[in-house]
């Protein structure tokens, strides 16, 4: 008798599985392919995940289709500690390059095509939203937006597509793809489509914005048209009574701007920063010329991260674990994060400047400087970093988190700007001394008579 998957423990060896491959995909890390994976389910309602990394991704590829049936020969289990998942199993199958798969007729009793575990939209939010299980949608396309280039987090440039769901009780639904399921869409394709077109949206991570759902894509994410299933006959039956015509959503609010306009975007004094509201702020970029007159940076002005997510590393030097993806075997990725104290010739306060943005600000990786130019002290930083102090500027700027031992909220730099205009900022008056090591003053400008101010957190 065949192997059950729900009898399927972790960290063991099974010498043999028959199942339906119901879902495949290849997912992607910064658009090129990273890992080969598919959902398998057998004759007894049993769901399990199974990947194969990068090396065997082109075999697997090439073996396992979507829809066939397969049996899997001498196969190892490990335990799923994914942030998401796509199936309510604890464990995924290890296709390696000795794993055995063989094609099989089909299976009975009979194996849906697709495996979906759709969620009804009235309860996604109570059930999804914090879930580690991915959520599945199905639903009649109402209206979509074309590709786009959005500014995310004020911070990096990515591909977005949007559309709006409706469903046979005419509640409404939004879907963002994002990056490269935004790139790969096939918009042309829905146009040879009958009317009206029925979506299956699946592998999605619900968020919530006011007070509503919004499903955004993920590595696993995926999109079938018109699936072959009970559900979508009825959606057929109920629209084809209705007029069905797709509208155009409208543009998002961050879609790019040119340099100009974003140099003038919503300018701010540091006076008029400190009285802004974040929680009324969250999502609003905005401007402020001044100046940078030192760097704080008490716990150093780079740290290692991982280098699967840049998220700081936690253990010794010999011990580096990520709270996502566990022990790192390779060398960690130095990453920059200090604090600026910045002056607009009236008031003074810090603004966080870190990763991307400070790479492109001090034309180099923080990896650069630390293991080509040798400052492996974050103590100490590099005479070059320097050069950036007492220059007239403009940053673009968002809020960030609040911190939990000030709780005080971070003004972060997105963006700086060479400063185009004729007005000139003169610093505070400020005692000037050497270039020191310590971690108390660590830049050639100090501001110990210079009063900081600071945000306080205000009420939601």
């Amino acid at each position: 008798m065949a192997l059950p998957i729900k009898k399927i423990k972790k960290y063991n060896f099974y010498p043999s599985l028959r199942a339906r491959a119901c879902r495949v995909w290849i997912a992607k890390f910064n658009g090129q392919p990273s890992s080969f994976n598919c959902i398998f389910v057998d004759n007894q309602g049993g769901v399990i995940q199974a990947l194969a990394k990068t090396r065997d991704l082109p075999t697997f590829a090439a073996i396992i289709i979507e829809g066939n049936h397969y049996e899997i020969k001498g196969f190892y289990i490990y335990e799923n500690r994914a942030v998401n998942t796509v199936v309510v199993h604890d464990v995924v199958i290890d296709l390696k390059s000795n794993t055995k798969i063989a094609g099989i007729e089909a299976i009975t009793p009979y194996i849906p095509r697709c495996y979906f575990n759709f969620i009804d939209y009235a309860h996604i939010l109570t059930k999804s939203k914090g879930s580690r299980i991915l959520t599945d949608v199905l639903g009649r396309l109402k209206a979509l937006q074309p590709l786009k280039q959005v500014m995310v987090r004020g911070q990096t440039l990515e591909n977005k597509r949007e559309f709006m769901f409706e469903n046979i009780r005419g509640e409404e639904l939004r879907i963002t793809l994002w990056g490269d399921n935004a790139r790969d869409f096939d918009e042309l394709a829905l146009h040879n489509l009958p009317s009206p077109i029925i979506i299956a949206f699946a592998g999605f991570r619900v968020t919530e914005f006011k007070g509503k759902p919004n499903l955004n894509s993920t590595v696993v994410s995926l999109w079938y048209f018109n699936p072959d299933m009970p559900e979508c006959l009825a959606y057929k039956h109920f629209f084809a009574q209705l007029p069905v015509e797709i509208q155009q959503l409208p543009s998002s609010s961050n879609v790019v701007f040119s340099i100009e306009e974003q140099i003038k975007e919503n300018r701010r004094t540091i006076h008029e920063i400190l009285y802004m509201n974040p929680y009324e702020h969250k999502h609003l970029r905005f401007t402020c010329q001044a100046l940078i007159v030192d760097f704080d940076f008490p716990n150093g002005w780079w740290y290692p991260s991982c280098p699967k997510c840049n998220k700081k590393l936690n253990g010794g030097e010999n011990n580096y674990t990520c709270m996502d993806h566990d022990a790192i075997t390779s060398l960690p990725v130095p990453w920059f994060r200090l604090e600026c104290i910045i002056t607009d010739g009236e008031d003074v306060t810090n603004f966080l400047l870190f990763g991307k943005t400070a790479e492109n600000v001090f034309g180099s990786s923080a990896h650069h400087y630390v293991y080509d130019k040798k400052f492996i002290d974050p103590s100490v930083i590099p005479l070059a970093m320097t050069a950036k102090l007492n220059k007239n500027m403009i940053f673009q700027l968002r809020f960030g988190a609040f911190r939990s031992t000030t709780n005080i909220c971070e003004i972060i730099i997105t963006n700086i700007f060479d400063n185009t205009t004729n007005k000139s900022i003169h610093p505070l008056e400020t005692p000037t001394t050497k270039v020191k090591s310590s971690t108390t003053s660590k830049t050639s400008t100090l501001l110990s008579s210079m009063k900081q101010v600071l945000i306080a957190p205000s009420t939601p």
